[in-house]
């Protein structure tokens, strides 16, 4: 479950790369979830409605909504104004690190050595294809990579402290209350800082086609994915399935956007695949 949201999220970053032209970060954030939210609940209005949540949750799961689909996805596409999909996607897989950090800060989880030495090697290789200049201003560059780690540090946020919430109340219900407040949000912020449709114009074919991949597959499925991941396993086992986000972001990138696969996006790429695979074979033994 977590790989398969995983290879969704990568694809998220080339559909929003081809939107940020046409759409305000803050207004494509409103409408992907907004409408991902929306689809969750009619698809499961029963279960919602069955579900009772404890008063003294609200306000923990409201800022869970606050930095998955508020914080994540705003600076997420604010980063992808300036730097590129594939590098976007070796970010995210940077999760790991931060999920760990946060995790032991709030005494969640431990930090092994073996974790440690995974995250290690996959950050290692990370930072190596962060050196590399792509075409154009290579200080916007960095500042989208700045923008997009952010957004990082608050997806790990909902990695570490929403597993609880999904465990008492079930995937689906969390999910749908943490869209909804999200999105609530969004709306706000798309209303002060956004241009909402202004630039409607340049929308064409390939646009509406990628807000529709951003809805279902990137969104309805890879939220119903990610949330029954973190139900059946830890938050550090979720962030390390990460690895397969850039896959999809590299493939995809080159294969729409013309990106190119240079040596050190493949070593980056190739030491996150290892730190995967090393992570999952030491816990095997532990």
């Amino acid at each position: 479950m977590a790989s398969l949201s995983a290879a969704l999220g990568g694809s998220t970053f080339v559909f929003t790369r081809i939107l940020v032209d046409s759409v305000d970060p803050f207004t494509l954030s409103f409408l992907r979830y907004g409408l991902t939210g929306l689809i969750l609940f009619l698809l499961s209005i029963n279960i919602f409605y069955k579900k009772k949540f404890d008063r003294f949750d609200l306000i923990p799961m409201s800022l869970l909504g606050l930095a998955m689909i508020s914080l994540f996805p705003n600076f997420m596409a604010l980063g992808l104004e300036h730097t590129t999909a594939s590098r976007a996607g070796l970010l995210y897989a940077t999760m790991p690190l931060c999920t760990i950090i946060i995790a032991f800060f709030f005494k969640i989880e431990k930090i092994t050595t073996n974790k440690s030495l995974a995250v290690v090697i996959a950050i290692s290789g990370v930072l190596f294809c962060m050196s590399e200049r792509v075409e154009g201003n290579f200080g916007e560059t960095l500042k989208g990579d700045l923008l997009m780690m952010i957004g990082v540090i608050a997806a790990s946020c909902f990695t570490v402290f929403s597993g609880k919430y999904l465990k008492k109340y079930g995937n689906v219900p969390v999910m749908v209350f943490v869209i909804f407040v999200g999105s609530v949000i969004n709306l706000f912020v798309a209303l002060i800082l956004g241009t909402g449709l202004e630039n409607s114009y340049k929308i064409g074919h390939l646009e509406v086609i990628a807000f529709l991949m951003l809805i279902i597959p990137g969104g309805v499925l890879m939220m119903f994915c990610w949330g029954k991941a973190l139900q059946l396993i830890s938050p550090t086992q979720a962030a390390i399935s990460l690895g397969f986000n850039p896959l999809s972001a590299i493939l995809l990138g080159y294969i729409i956007l013309n990106e190119q696969i240079t040596f050190k996006l493949v070593i980056g790429f190739v030491s996150i695949i290892f730190a995967i695979v090393l992570a999952n074979w030491k816990s095997s033994k532990s």
